[in-house]
């Protein structure tokens, strides 16, 4: 049974304290810290304007560093691998990298992807990730709460899609997009490689809605974590009234034990607006044949649309998008739905949020179907 902490934290002035209540006792249990080198791995999406809820915040960073220092860590590393900014740049911008570099800390964007072996039994072998992860005693995962398109909701496993390189990220959306389960056991078998040895996760604002880019704000006012990443999403998805959150249905059929008890200030928090599922599919579909599955995948599955009023006409959702079937036309952005694979890059990436994922009437329809027959069969 894994313990899983909460504190309550009102905003992130003063948030110290809250958060030494969820990492100290992490790091006990871990046997201390104190002459060892900390890498931290903080959710960097981009940082676009001022308190950008896309990213972890940086007093949360800066106090997360703090802690580990104060724990007597010989070396501390923020080491991540942002969708088009470096590390450097985003913490500038955030206004605290050279508060960071005071303290030592060493700041910048992963350089170095190789596969790597592992002794746990994945699925996914070739797969490379960043190797600077092993150069640390210990890796801390700092997640954003917040939605996200295709996953519902990401966490600290999904956090650890950040560890790949960003060309190849594109790929792996391109290679299982298709297929939700596929990247939710492609988030595993991160999971398994890298098990991070703390893990913070920051709901104090949260994302909603058009998440992981471009959702609102959603106070929720609280820290989380535990020395295991996988037992503290399914605590959180719980908190937050996520039921049945696929990764964790996954973790479930491969036997990775995810049993917790949460201990600490534990919040109410309100369930989060999530977005429209990405339409994985009706199980009584799965034993169609591959043909009409793919059929149904095209045209049932939920789907990118623009909203003309807010895009700018940047063409960053052209550049993020792995199977390049989305085309700039007279300064917008034309979806080609035929090849579309339902990653959701273009809304993540997008800076104005101006790409929602909306489901067909189609889905719509079946779903309701579907909840009608549970119904009657469960009477």
């Amino acid at each position: 049974m894994t313990n899983v902490y909460y504190s309550k934290s009102a905003d992130y002035q003063d948030c110290e304290a809250a958060l030494e209540a969820v990492l100290l006792p992490q790091i006990r249990e871990r046997g201390g810290v104190h002459g060892k080198s900390v890498m931290l791995k903080p959710n960097l999406l981009a940082w676009r304007r001022a308190d950008d809820i896309a990213c972890v915040h940086p007093a949360v960073i800066v106090a997360a560093a703090k802690i580990f220092k104060e724990a007597g860590a010989a070396k501390i590393a923020l080491l991540e691998n942002p969708a088009v900014q470096t590390v450097p740049a985003i913490l500038q911008a955030m206004g605290i990298l050279e508060e960071l570099q005071e303290m030592g800390v060493y700041c910048e964007t992963f350089r170095n992807y190789c596969r790597q072996e592992t002794a746990e039994k994945v699925r996914f072998h070739d797969l490379e990730i960043a190797s600077e992860y092993r150069d640390y005693d210990f890796v801390c995962d700092i997640c954003k709460v917040k939605t996200h398109a295709m996953m519902t909701l990401t966490l600290c496993v999904k956090n650890l899609f950040g560890l790949v390189n960003g060309s190849a990220r594109l790929g792996w959306h391109l290679a299982v997009g298709r297929d939700f389960e596929q990247f939710a056991d492609l988030l595993l078998d991160l999971y398994l490689r890298v098990k991070p040895d703390f893990n913070i996760a920051d709901g104090v604002v949260c994302m909603e809605g058009n998440g992981p880019g471009s959702g609102n704000p959603a106070e929720r006012n609280f820290f989380a974590g535990s020395i295991d990443s996988l037992a503290l999403d399914r605590s959180l998805a719980e908190l937050l009234g996520v039921k049945d959150l696929l990764l964790l249905q996954n973790a479930e059929k491969r036997n990775l034990d995810s049993a917790y008890e949460n201990k600490g200030d534990i919040p109410d928090a309100a369930p989060l607006v999530l977005p429209d599922p990405p339409g994985i599919m009706l199980r009584w579909g799965l034993t169609l044949p591959p043909g009409i599955r793919e059929w149904m995948r095209k045209f049932m599955l939920s789907r990118p649309l623009l909203d003309p009023k807010k895009c700018i006409g940047c063409g960053m959702c052209e550049k993020m998008c792995p199977p390049h079937s989305l085309k700039m036309k007279n300064g917008n952005p034309v979806f080609h739905l035929d090849t579309c694979i339902r990653c959701y890059c273009c809304q993540e990436h997008c800076p104005k949020g101006a790409i929602v994922s909306k489901k067909t009437f189609l889905m719509k329809s079946l779903e309701w179907v579907e909840r009608t027959l549970i119904r009657r069969k469960h009477g």
